[in-house]
């Protein structure tokens, strides 16, 4: 049985997390990752990544990883109280790229909780860990990034293989994780490129927060909301293009109004210098 505390930050890490989360956003640096990422523990993420997994011994290890993670996804979900909006906006859809505002490390777990367990996720190299933890993302649906040419070749090609036998994929369009950050942030082009280019829909995720009423030395713990917001379909008049633009804008958009609606407040940021708020 899992023990909400070990969902809880440090009282006074978290404290100092926050505060270079606000000196980001007062300075306009909203897609970039407020702790260093490590690579210790990991598996270097090579062309011999197995992105595309076939055959039958391969069948059973995933059937046997996805019962696991069903397993946990449904404790850690337990944990947050999470509350699922919006079940409809998935009526008839099958390949799609989910987005969702990334906000905590086990933000992924609502999204699988939301949408469906067997959804492949969009991660950074640095997540490709060793021993059992990793052997479960590697057989849930976890697809590396990567600096290497080679290997987002090979990345792409999954991407598309996943997209025709009618996966769902979650990119972080935000890019960087932003622990307990209520706002929306500006939108990277990735998300948006590949339903462009494949021509199937964004379906938006946005996860609020609901107050828990447990503190820790001025540091709340905060259960969840996810919304399943209505999809975005590509335009038949638009091109590659200006589909990633139209519906990286319409993302957002939505994004923002269901911040401003569950909130109840105008978005608004802190950063000086407007011109970096790239919408």
């Amino acid at each position: 049985m899992l023990n909400i505390n070990i969902l809880k930050e440090d009282p006074n890490e978290m404290k100092e997390y926050l505060a270079t989360q606000e000196k980001f956003e007062r300075e306009g640096n909203f897609n970039t990752d407020v702790n260093e990422n490590s690579y210790e523990g990991t598996l270097p993420v090579t062309e011999d990544f197995p992105y595309i997994k076939k055959g039958f011994i391969n069948g059973i290890k995933k059937a046997i990883y996805s019962t696991g993670m069903r397993i946990y996804t449904n404790k850690i979900c337990k944990l947050f109280k999470l509350e699922i909006v919006g079940k409809e906006n998935l009526k008839g859809i099958k390949s799609a790229i989910i987005t969702c505002n990334h906000i905590s490390k086990y933000d992924s777990f609502a999204v699988r909780k939301a949408v469906g367990i067997n959804i492949m996720f969009v991660a950074s190299d640095f997540n490709n860990w060793k021993g059992k933890m990793g052997d479960t993302a590697r057989y849930t649906g976890y697809l590396p990034l990567s600096g290497k040419l080679s290997v987002m070749r090979k990345f792409n090609e999954a991407i598309e293989y996943y997209l025709n036998k009618g996966k769902k994929i979650l990119i972080y369009p935000e890019q960087a994780m932003w622990r307990d950050y209520k706002k929306p942030r500006p939108l990277k082009d990735g998300a948006f490129h590949y339903a462009s280019k494949h021509n199937v829909p964004i379906i938006p995720l946005f996860i609020t927060f609901r107050p828990s009423c447990i503190v820790d030395e001025g540091i709340e713990f905060y259960y969840y909301t996810i919304h399943i917001l209505k999809p975005i379909y590509p335009q038949s008049n638009l091109d590659k293009k200006a589909n990633t633009e139209y519906m990286r804008k319409e993302n957002y958009t939505r994004w923002k109004e269901c911040y401003e609606s569950t909130y109840n407040k105008k978005l608004e940021y802190t950063t000086i210098d407007k011109s970096k708020i790239k919408i």
